[in-house]
């Protein structure tokens, strides 16, 4: 297993540096991939579940001539390991802090899609990741009318297997794959190897480390986001004191790719502030 995972790893690091602005290192023993360009004040991007780090593509367009962007592709995303065991959103805090101290960032600004909202939620919220700012898009993690679903997903996970004993591998498949889809598990299908990981993530709320972000916080959300609803911002905008909630209109979960330029702009104005 060593063996194999030292290849992989060098695998990683010869097609990254063969890539147009990828970067590799390891960090916590995990090989990962990551962009980091542009000059000036320093923003830390974290992409969503599922996602890597490209989903900002159109909006490092407009901040890369201001700002030194970095963005990675979490632990198990991407062209990054996954890791060994099952992760919570606090190991994926502690890996990005790990990241950050490994580049050597002296103060920086979080920006966080979705998971990666999650992510800085509570990384900012129990004071193991310091930025200067936080902005958080269509962030994840309150509990809120999805809490029966995901509880719903880790019920069917833990009995499923009891539950469909008698039937054939491939029909046990298809038949958990209906009880999923009927309870919106779409991410826990297509988690693969992360499925344990998801169940953790999915299955803390974090209103209590919300409560505890004690710096300035600009919320972006997309009018008709239906994977985070528009609800949660609500939400969070009472929990965190010193935070704003925009909301663009017409706009749905990727708000940062729809509405690139005015994310960007509020962006821009939020830390000029």
């Amino acid at each position: 297993m060593l063996y194999w995972n030292r290849m992989a790893r060098s695998l990683l690091l010869r097609r990254s540096t063969a890539s147009k602005g990828m970067k590799a290192a390891i960090v916590n023993n995990l090989a990962v991939e990551y962009i980091d360009e542009g000059k000036g004040p320093i923003l830390f991007l974290l992409h969503g579940w599922g996602d890597n780090l490209h989903t900002f593509d159109s909006l490092l367009a407009k901040l890369s001539a201001s700002f030194r962007v970095v963005r990675l592709d979490l632990p198990g995303f991407g062209g990054s390991e996954a890791p060994e065991e099952s992760w919570g959103v606090e190991e994926y805090a502690y890996f990005v802090k790990s990241f950050i101290e490994k580049l050597g960032i002296p103060s920086y600004i979080i920006i966080g899609h979705s998971f990666g909202g999650r992510i800085a939620i509570k990384g900012v919220g129990i004071g193991l990741l310091k930025p200067q700012k936080v902005v958080l898009i269509s962030a994840a993690g309150l509990a809120t009318n999805r809490k029966v679903r995901n509880q719903l997903l880790r019920l069917i996970a833990k009995i499923g297997k009891i539950a469909l004993f008698p039937f054939s591998s491939d029909v046990k498949e298809r038949l958990r794959l209906k009880l999923y889809r009927k309870v919106g598990g779409e991410d826990y299908i297509h988690a693969g190897a992360l499925k344990e990981t998801f169940l953790r993530v999915i299955g803390e709320d974090l209103s209590p480390a919300a409560q505890k972000i004690n710096i300035p916080a600009l919320l972006i959300w997309g009018e008709k986001d239906t994977a985070t609803p528009l609800l949660n911002g609500k939400r969070l905008e009472e929990l965190i004191p010193d935070s704003t909630l925009e909301v663009l209109e017409g706009a749905g979960h990727f708000v940062h790719q729809e509405k690139t330029d005015s994310v960007a702009a509020l962006i821009q104005a939020f830390i000029s502030q």
